[in-house]
């Protein structure tokens, strides 16, 4: 995601939202990160909600922000019923069976108000094909050693990304994180499941129908009324 330009992708967000006036009213990011779109998010949404499960990536100061809550995104403490929802990244696709997927779109469910709007963005097979091999690379920045090796599991359709990083002081770090990569209609019937509808499924950066050829998609879904 590094190639991306922040401020044209909250543009893009900002853009599927135009059904809806959310000016005055609260709007919910799920799985924020380190919070690198927010940044860009708050000039359309002003009164964003920021939330993820890590605290220590909330905390990241280089965006400051007075709405952020720390929480499981299959389990958001929210009462609030909010006319805009998103989560990037492709944050869904670590949400690694049906099981975590349905709870997650029953809590989306109960999250939106009657008319809004959740949209999210999905990898899909073909972006882990091609991007297994490129994935793998290791270099240094900013005195940081880091190494990246990167392995999709066809059989199980989980891709794994294995990370180790060298800081200037020595310390080594290492992570393991694990997406599953589900078929595309998949996404459909979960969703139809916990009483939600796809208004709009785009290939990912535009407003051109996706399908399961796609690297990566974004859909638009609704509350069925």
């Amino acid at each position: 995601m590094r190639s991306i330009d922040y401020k044209d992708w909250a543009e893009y967000i900002f853009a599927i939202n135009n059904e809806i006036k959310i000016e005055n009213d609260f709007t919910l990011e799920l799985a924020s990160g380190d919070c690198k779109l927010a940044y860009y998010l708050k000039e359309y949404f002003p009164k964003i909600i920021l939330s993820d499960i890590s605290n220590e990536m909330l905390l990241i100061p280089e965006f400051k922000h007075d709405l952020k809550v720390c929480c499981d995104m299959t389990i958001p403490p929210f009462k609030y019923k909010f006319p805009f929802i998103l989560s990037a990244f492709d944050s869904i696709n670590y949400l690694l069976n049906e099981v975590q997927l349905n709870k997650f779109f029953g809590a989306i469910f109960n999250l939106l108000t009657d008319e809004g709007i959740f949209t999210f963005d999905a990898s899909l097979e073909n972006n882990s094909i091609k991007n297994e091999r490129r994935l793998n690379r290791k270099g240094k920045f900013n005195g940081i050693k880091y190494q990246q090796k990167s392995k999709y599991d066809n059989t199980d359709k989980i891709h794994y990304n294995y990370f180790r990083i060298i800081l200037d002081n020595g310390q080594i770090i290492e992570e393991m994180h694990k997406q599953r990569v589900y078929k595309f209609f998949d996404y459909f019937s979960i969703i139809e499941n916990n009483g939600l509808f796809v208004e709009n499924c785009y290939d990912s950066f535009s407003f051109d129908d996706a399908d399961e050829n796609c690297d990566r998609v974004q859909f638009v879904v609704k509350k069925r009324n």
